[in-house]
């Protein structure tokens, strides 16, 4: 499912109004009755309900009018709190045809705080549609950051139109204050700011609403390039009947320290329950030893260090076609060293490659070796904010779920970047996804090791990087959402959770 931002959707709708001639008018009409009919869908019977619709002085507020008017083909229990006087010829036009319909508007600078407050309490539903998607800045006006606050305090239930006013579509932030929805219903394709979080929250259930914009408006131009993951949108291994475990692939997991005993096997037993042929593991002996015990059928080349020799000839004895997952509990100790072989790593080992948690770390003080690859050599790397912040040496306030960010370095370097968070987005510079599967019981440590076993199994057993990293992310989503006893869960719960997740794609 695409995802367009609130400059896209204008130019959308403006260009089903030139060059197709759909009217403004009749796109209006069909957004207003687009959430009537989400509310008919989600709530039953409207005959029995009291609704109030708060428009503002926009176009939002014009779907408010479109909606009240057709919710008195229900119920005359519909009544209007208007922010202002309608600012644009739409919404001039469909406040007349409500007041014609016999719908009683109240003034907000009129009725005063108790009256409103009273109208918002007494309703069943309250429709928000103050600010649509085209709020950038924060809210100045003291009266609407009032009404707002009154909404969220004394609303029994809020359907929001098109976004929760006073969150930027575009990032999910909030303008200073924003409405908090039950549902909200959005017109033709979701939003940035309705899948990245604080947005994502204040959102509630998303509906999306399709009100008539032509497909061809699409196929035309290569300027929509985000997606929503869906389980439909994604690939998964083909697992022939005839195979062996060599058609499975093999991953090699280098990784652990004393401090971080656990990530690489982790790491390893997300590979294995993915569905890898063969994961070998080059650890520290006492890491190997308790892989061992963890999973017989891993392989494991011990080591009292890491140090390039060794790693050359440890990948000299695996397969041009094995995946590396370099990072996993890796540790920051002799920096200079473990710069020396992911240098190597990159430049000279043909393997596709998967950088995560300390590698990250070491690769920050060396980025430039990403641009001197064969670009034949695919790169994933999986970055936490902080890890991402470390890597462009921005705030991670400026780099917390920053597709635009992502972009540009996934097209600076040629890589593929999966930056972690509630919402993960994946993307290589040229289309980005967003993944909204999962939830708390991912907020452990080892969830990370675990997703860069699972990306590696899946292009160890033939999918292209960038599927393997859209299928991976979605599929340790899945995992997580099976436990059901959210947060009381260890990771080891995810990876016995994993098989069942593939399944379900």
């Amino acid at each position: 499912m695409l995802v367009i931002t609130s400059e896209q959707m204008k130019r959308v709708e403006k260009l089903a109004i030139d060059s197709f001639l759909i009217s403004e008018d009749l796109l209006m009409e069909r957004a207003g009755i687009s959430v009537v009919q989400s509310l008919w869908n989600e709530f039953g019977r409207l005959d029995d309900k009291n609704f109030v619709v708060i428009c503002g002085t926009g176009n939002n507020g014009g779907d408010g009018y479109v909606i009240a008017r057709d919710l008195l083909n229900y119920t005359e229990a519909v009544r209007v709190i208007a922010t202002g006087e309608p600012k644009t010829e739409i919404s001039k036009l469909n406040y007349e045809r409500f007041v014609k319909h016999g719908g009683i508007v109240y003034k907000y600078d009129e009725i005063g705080l108790e009256k409103a407050t009273e109208t918002i309490s007494s309703s069943d539903i309250v429709i928000d549609a103050i600010f649509g998607t085209g709020i950038k800045s924060e809210i100045q006006d003291e009266n609407l950051v009032r009404l707002i606050e009154l909404i969220n305090i004394y609303s029994n239930c809020t359907v929001s139109v098109d976004i929760p006013s006073g969150v930027n579509t575009d990032n999910g932030k909030i303008m200073g204050v924003a409405v908090q929805a039950y549902m909200t219903v959005t017109f033709g394709f979701p939003k940035p700011g309705h899948l990245l979080f604080p947005g994502r929250d204040l959102t509630g259930k998303l509906k999306v609403a399709q009100i008539g914009i032509p497909s061809q408006i699409f196929s035309a131009s290569n300027d929509f390039r985000r997606f929503l993951i869906t389980g439909e949108n994604l690939k998964k291994p083909v697992r022939p009947k005839w195979a062996h475990k060599k058609s499975f692939g093999e991953v090699l997991i280098i990784g652990g320290s004393k401090q971080y005993l656990g990530a690489p096997i982790l790491s390893a037993l997300g590979a294995l329950k993915s569905g890898a042929g063969v994961v070998k593991i080059l650890a520290p002996a006492e890491i190997c030893d308790l892989a061992i015990s963890h999973d017989p059928s891993l392989i494991c080349y011990k080591v009292e260090e890491f140090n390039l020799e060794r790693i050359q000839s440890v990948i000299s004895s695996c397969s041009q076609k094995s995946v590396i997952v370099v990072g996993p509990g890796l540790s920051q100790e002799n920096i200079p060293e473990k710069i020396s072989i992911l240098r190597f790593l990159i430049k000279d080992a043909p393997n596709p490659m998967i950088i995560d948690a300390d590698g990250l770390n070491i690769l920050s003080h060396s980025l430039e070796v990403l641009k001197e690859r064969l670009l034949s050599k695919h790169i994933i790397l999986t970055p936490h904010p902080g890890e991402f912040s470390r890597l462009i040496h921005r705030h991670i306030d400026q780099v917390k779920q920053s597709y635009t960010l992502a972009e540009e370095f996934s097209n600076y370097y040629e890589v593929i970047t999966v930056l972690k968070d509630a919402t993960t987005i994946i993307t290589d510079g040229k289309h980005t996804y967003f993944n909204i599967s999962g939830n708390t019981s991912l907020s452990k440590a080892g969830s990370g090791d675990i997703l860069s076993g699972i990306i590696a199994s899946l292009i160890s057993q033939g999918l292209e990087p960038f599927e393997a990293a859209k299928t991976g992310v979605y599929l340790l989503g899945v995992a997580g959402e099976m436990i059901p006893n959210e947060g009381a869960n260890s990771s080891f719960d995810v990876i016995r959770n994993i098989p069942e997740a593939l399944n379900k794609i």
